[in-house]
């Protein structure tokens, strides 16, 4: 399937699941940003990569959300923005092999435009093409701009992403409100999408913030009122309690049976977000198996 066009009806691309809550998994402190790792153990990185890869994803997505020249130096990585994400992209290659997409993984700046903070948008687009450049030069095969709370900041990202003249997708996230969905700055989720499209994203959809059953009615809305190429990427959704009494992860079927139900519904890109693991995607692409 194409990177840069909607796919079938029923069909979609599958991505990868949540990044940190593997790298935490397999030894990252609670706190500690996993863009470090990248330069401490980016073995360990690939090896996560590689677990989303033979669970079933077509498309993984580079350890670089906090890599922007905002969020790195406020880990002591000023200055670092291209080394970091041309690492990225490297590590996340050589665990994708043939067939599988590496997208470039752009989350927001770290900077607040107004009322919130003092950041233009002017600075704000530098840092993201400074962020894109080092993604598209270091291979990537699109960007993949995700969690934006405000379109103003998601615009700025998808202007620098575009003029690296490869694919980009951009999704942001929202949260139910008694007239419909909306991020955290009050940006509404049909009007919000429509706008990343105008400005030239690819596909464009939701992410994070919420489980999959409540994601899965905004992909429906999203549907109906901008169409075209869609992207969904809920939470795991709550521990639950288990038959000995411990929380244990929340279950990957019920996640896997809305992903499918939002292919159906029209979604062409689908995956997981924060808590969701291998087992999550593996889910998926067994279920989608069977659509």
């Amino acid at each position: 399937m194409r990177l840069d066009d909607a796919t079938r009806p029923g069909e979609a691309l599958l991505l990868d699941g949540g990044m940190g809550t593997l790298l935490q998994a397999m030894g990252l402190s609670a706190g500690k940003a996993p863009e470090t790792w990248l330069l401490e153990a980016p073995e360990r990185i690939e090896a996560a990569h590689r677990a989303y890869v033979e669970a079933g994803s077509d498309v993984i997505q580079t350890a670089t959300f906090g890599a922007s020249p905002a969020k790195l130096a406020t880990i002591g990585l000023a200055g670092r923005c291209a080394e970091l994400n041309a690492i990225a992209v490297g590590v996340a290659r050589r665990a994708a092999g043939p067939g599988v997409r590496v997208a470039g993984n752009i989350g927001p700046s770290g900077l607040l435009l107004p009322p919130m903070g003092t950041a233009g948008e002017e600075e704000v687009e530098a840092g993201f093409r400074e962020q894109a450049s080092a993604l598209a030069g270091a291979g990537a095969d699109l960007v993949s701009i995700e969690t934006m709370f405000d379109v103003r900041e998601a615009l700025c990202a998808v202007r620098a992403a575009i003029a690296t003249g490869l694919p980009v997708w951009a999704s942001m996230t929202f949260e139910p409100a008694p007239d419909g969905w909306y991020t955290m700055m009050g940006d509404e989720l049909a009007a919000s999408l429509v706008a990343l499209r105008e400005a030239g994203a690819t596909t464009v959809g939701m992410n994070c913030s919420v489980p999959s059953d409540v994601m899965r009615p905004m992909l429906e809305h999203a549907v109906r009122s901008v169409g075209g190429a869609l992207l969904a990427e809920p939470n795991a959704g709550p521990p639950v309690l288990g038959a000995d009494g411990r929380v244990v992860e929340a279950p990957a079927g019920p996640f896997a049976a809305d992903l499918v139900a939002m292919v159906r519904a029209g979604a062409t890109v689908v995956g997981g977000c924060c808590g969701t693991t291998p087992a999550f995607i593996r889910a998926v692409r067994e279920a989608l198996g069977e659509v």
